[in-house]
């Protein structure tokens, strides 16, 4: 084995060993179920608050599939990656705090592969109880229209619409509190969310309508028309656009921050 192809396998070993292990303690932390079922029935009530369920399920067998499966995408996307973002945001402390950090530093493989690792498995973890939460959905849509074929749809929503801004929310709350003092980080992030993704411009300036906000408006407007955000004459151009950026940010803030702790360890 040459040294490359040696090295090439510590990499990929660091990035699984850590997302295998985020992956299993995010999903086995209790206060993950609780906030996002808690977060989920508050939009449940939300939606009954405003539409009793006989009109809910008329709306699903009179609209056409498409916008159906669009507008609960959208519904999925309105609170909970607020929550994603707060919950992941302790992951990357729990190390220093447990002092598993300067026991990871001495094993072979790459720091910031570990860290793409845990970016991606705690994530990943978090949004598993969202994609169920819109999987209950989808098959309540099902049930209603008998459409089969919004199966893929519902896939490809999920994967544009959420996904995307999901990453670029999980690299934020995973690599920022290492600069940023995790409570004040999780308050500003709260805020952000609501003013820089659900605000609609009036007479305070936000950033809700540009293609960098990870609520997913340009890619659901421009990919399929409609939307519940406030976005600016989307395309399928401005989608793509907003996803790629949004992914590239992602892996950005995550290699930022992997050479941020590599210069603080040099420094020590």
């Amino acid at each position: 084995m040459t040294k490359q192809s040696k090295q090439s396998t510590l990499i990929r070993s660091a990035l699984r060993g850590a997302f295998r292990y985020e992956w299993r303690m995010q999903l086995r932390r209790p206060i993950l179920w609780i906030v996002l079922i808690l977060c989920e029935l508050l939009m449940l009530g939300i939606l009954t608050r405003y539409a009793t369920l006989a009109s809910i399920l008329d709306f699903i067998r009179l609209q056409p599939v498409l916008l159906t499966i669009v507008l609960w995408t959208n519904i999925i996307n309105y609170l909970l990656p607020a929550a994603l973002g707060i919950l992941v945001a302790d992951r990357l402390l729990r190390d220093r705090r447990v002092g598993v950090q300067e026991l990871l530093t001495t094993q072979p493989g790459s720091p910031t592969a570990r860290l793409f690792g845990k970016f991606l498995g705690s994530t990943l973890a978090t949004l598993f109880p969202i994609f169920l939460f819109y999987s209950a959905g989808i098959i309540v849509i099902l049930l209603v229209t008998h459409t089969w074929i919004m199966l893929p749809i519902a896939l490809l929503t999920f994967a544009t619409i959420v996904l995307p801004g999901t990453l670029f929310i999980g690299a934020c709350a995973t690599a920022l509190p290492a600069v940023v003092w995790q409570p004040l980080f999780q308050f500003l992030f709260l805020g952000y969310w609501f003013w820089g993704n659900l605000y609609t411009p009036r007479n305070i300036p936000t950033i809700s309508t540009s293609i960098l906000t990870p609520v997913g408006g340009y890619m659901s407007s421009g990919f399929f028309g409609y939307t519940l955000f406030p976005v600016a004459h989307a395309s399928v151009f401005t989608g793509c656009l907003s996803l790629l950026l949004l992914l590239a940010l992602s892996i950005f803030v995550i290699l930022a921050i992997g050479s941020y702790q590599r210069w603080q360890q040099q420094k020590q």
